[in-house]
């Protein structure tokens, strides 16, 4: 405990001693190796020594030693680096600024290739703007502002704007339903964006992440006549041998990457690899990649000028400092300039059903084009273990190739896919793992799809459902087959399985598996209430039901941490009143100190769990039968929410009024329809985790790609439809 205390109060001294002195100031903090950086002093005597040292990317750099003679202080950076000028003074005078190679002049025809709207606008001086959306990675550093003298310098055109439009905590589908107030009120020119980190830890599915990037990119082009440039999520270098979360972090992080490349061949849009920019060489383990990054990440974000390095892996290891953000920016600038740096490996994998389960048949070729000599670690995505034939080591002429196979431990049976963690890293039908090629003191990262051999699946849709019988369509090569299903009489929800046995070419055996989940639609009735938790307005409604054990998910799966669903059990329906809705819930069990989440998407049926605008209000119980009630960011300032709560017998009943304001809205969607998903968030008994019951969503509802319907309708008796997906 004493060693941890010393250890901070030295860290908070030296974050004192590196922040800006009124003795010295520098006149711009970026400058290029060819630039002279300015420090201005003030009644620093002449004669006082000074040292220089710098922090590259490799660590220590080269230093040097001056003394002052003047007011004004001109140093010629010593290499590309953050640059520490120290001041020899009865105090520590500590001053820094970062220095920058020079980029190559841009060619012009690659320019315009890659910028096909604004590329002759920007070659020709014209006032350019950028946004850059992103979350805190872009938030708290400025690699805006570097990459606005990259681009200067390479292109000669020195007005270019780059605008922030990031925020703390966002995913890529708040960029969506910010586009509006973000993006069309700025036309800008080009749009940078970079997400994933938010993303893939709040259980985002990657085609949704994707549907997102490819929203934008669309919506920019038809929406502003502007650029867009894909960036992939950087790395976190908190990363071990040890395979915990933060490992499995990285590998998802260059997964959702990887995933944005098809994408943007599709749409014609360059990818700026910022992982690969900074994990840089990396290193012979993962241990050792996670350390080479150091000096590329500060000990606190709003320190951009400090490292990691310089406190021994103390610090942030996920917002990257400046030195990081120089790699961003320089990344961003390559995709422009069309600088490609290959990885010297090639790596082609499929993946089949054998008498052991699931196996993967791979091989990794030297592209290189010298003689290449390493060591291969595979590792697992989240919570997945695989098992290798392959010792590791290699030795390969260019052209030539290693084979070796994935064992899939977890998966056995065609069923083990529906269940995690193979739901989410080996389905749809594209099981993945992570290779590090370690060569030397480095090593490149890979992450490898290993899609199944045999071709066949059932389509990923959503369907609207009256009567019972869904319709499935499964596709094996060229040919396509359309089955149905039946949903058991009576039932509101549910998933079931789809597992079905196919043979493709040459005799080979495999297995289309899905799974279709079903939620009935809810119904509003026409009609007022009084907010005070009585229910008396609430007489034949149709109710709907949160609380069976299937819809208590989060990103894994089925997560129900009740000793029984009575612990927490629901009744809820909604009126459509002339100027908001009402929700009503019944509810049984020990929920006080529960709260929920409501999420809204007021578009046409057939757009809901597409990318698009979507709104939310949360709720908690106050002590006083008041219920909290807080709209989200994307509603319209104003008040109205109201709620309250009475005790009951077995536990509760609760109302709530949202005028339609809050989902920008001035009467029930003319469709009829209003896409619903209702999150409630039970506290647990006897120290037990939350338990998250859910009426549509798989998991984490940020990035809602499932919602429920509800439909207004006066007649109780008229059968309901049910909202389906085949997943």
């Amino acid at each position: 405990m004493f060693g941890r205390l010393v250890l901070c109060v030295m860290m908070l001294l030296w974050m004192i001693a590196i922040q800006a002195d009124p003795a010295a100031t520098v006149l711009g903090r970026y400058v290029f190796t060819d630039e002279k950086a300015v420090l201005t002093l003030h009644e620093v005597p002449v004669g006082t020594a000074y040292t220089v040292e710098t922090i590259t990317r490799c660590g220590r750099g080269p230093s040097a030693t001056g003394r002052v003679t003047a007011d004004r202080l001109e140093i010629l950076p010593l290499t590309e680096g953050i640059h520490i000028i120290t001041l020899a003074l009865p105090r520590t005078v500590m001053v820094r600024f970062l220095a920058m190679s020079p980029p190559q002049a841009v060619d012009r025809h690659i320019l315009l290739r890659n910028l096909p709207h604004c590329g002759r606008k920007l070659l020709a001086g014209q006032a350019i703007t950028a946004v850059a959306m992103g979350d805190s990675i872009t938030n708290t550093g400025d690699y805006k502002g570097i990459l606005t003298r990259l681009l200067a310098r390479g292109t000669g055109n020195t007005h270019v704007t780059i605008l922030d439009r990031s925020y703390p905590g966002r995913s890529v589908d708040a960029a969506v339903r910010f586009f509006p107030t973000d993006v069309l009120a700025v036309k800008p020119d080009i749009g940078l964006l970079m997400y994933g980190m938010n993303d893939l830890r709040g259980g985002c599915p990657i085609d949704g992440y994707v549907d997102q990037y490819r929203w934008i990119a669309q919506h920019l082009a038809a929406d502003c006549h502007a650029d867009t440039i894909f960036m992939t999520p950087t790395p976190d270098c908190s990363v071990s041998e040890h395979f915990t979360v933060y490992d499995a972090n990285l590998i998802q992080t260059l997964r959702f990457g990887d995933a944005l490349t098809p994408i943007a061949q599709e749409l014609h849009v360059p990818v700026a690899d910022t992982f690969a920019m900074m994990w840089g060489q990396g290193g012979a383990s993962l241990d050792a990649a996670g350390k080479a990054m150091w000096p590329q990440y500060p000990t606190g974000y709003s320190e951009q000028f400090s490292t990691m390095w310089e406190t021994q892996g103390q610090g942030d290891g996920v917002h990257p400092n400046v030195l990081g953000h120089l790699s961003i920016a320089r990344a961003v600038f390559n995709a422009l300039a069309g600088i490609v740096s290959p990885r010297p490996l090639a790596c082609l994998a499929g993946t089949e059903w054998t008498a052991e389960g699931l196996v993967s048949h791979v091989q990794v070729r030297n592209v290189s084009g010298v003689r290449r000599v390493g060591v291969l670690h595979c590792y697992p995505l989240p919570d997945g273990p695989i098992a290798t034939d392959f010792a590791g080591p290699y030795n390969l002429a260019p052209g030539q190739s290693v084979i070796f196979d994935i064992h899939w431990t977890q998966v056995h049976t065609p069923a083990d896919l529906l269940t995690y963690p193979a739901n989410l890293y080996t389905a749809p039908g594209r099981p993945a793992f992570a290779m590090l090629d370690s060569a030397g003191d480095g090593g490149v990262l890979y992450a490898v799809d290993a899609p199944l051999v045999v071709h066949a699946g059932y389509v990923r849709e959503r369907q609207v459902v009256d009567g019972n019988r869904v319709r499935v369509t499964l596709r094996r090569d060229r040919k396509v087959t359309v089955t149905p299903v039946v949903i058991p009489a009576n039932s509101e929800m549910g998933r079931l399985p789809l597992v079905t046995p196919v043979i493709g070419q040459q005799g080979k055996h495999g297995w289309a598996v899905a799974e279709v989940a079903y939620t009935r639609f809810g119904a509003a009735r026409t009609g007022e209430a009084v907010v005070d938790g009585a229910l008396t307005e609430w007489e034949h409604h149709i109710w709907s039901v949160i609380g069976e054990p299937v819809q208590a998910r989060w990103t894994e799966g089925i997560i129900d941490h009740r000793a029984t669903p009575r612990e927490c059990y629901l009744r809820w329906s909604t009126k459509a009143g002339a100027h908001g809705l009402y929700l009503a819930l019944q509810a049984t069990g020990q929920i006080r100190l529960d709260s929920f989440i409501a999420f809204f998407d007021t578009r046409p049926p057939q757009l809901l769990g597409t990318p698009g605008r979507y709104y939310w209000v949360t709720g908690s119980l106050a002590a006083d039968g008041v219920v909290k009630l807080d709209a989200g960011e994307t509603s319209p300032p104003g008040g109205g929410l109201r709620g309250a709560w009475q005790p009951t017998a077995d536990g509760l009943t609760l109302e709530a009024y949202l005028p339609y304001s809050t989902l920008e809205l001035t009467t029930w969607p003319k469709s009829g329809d209003l896409g619903v998903s209702l999150w409630w968030r039970h506290a647990g008994q006897n120290g037990a985790p939350t338990t998250n019951l859910h009426w549509a969503e798989d998991g984490h509802p940020w990035n809602t790609r499932w919602y429920g319907v509800v439909r207004r309708s006066n007649d109780e008796t008229a059968p309901l439809p049910y909202r389906v997906r085949i997943k």
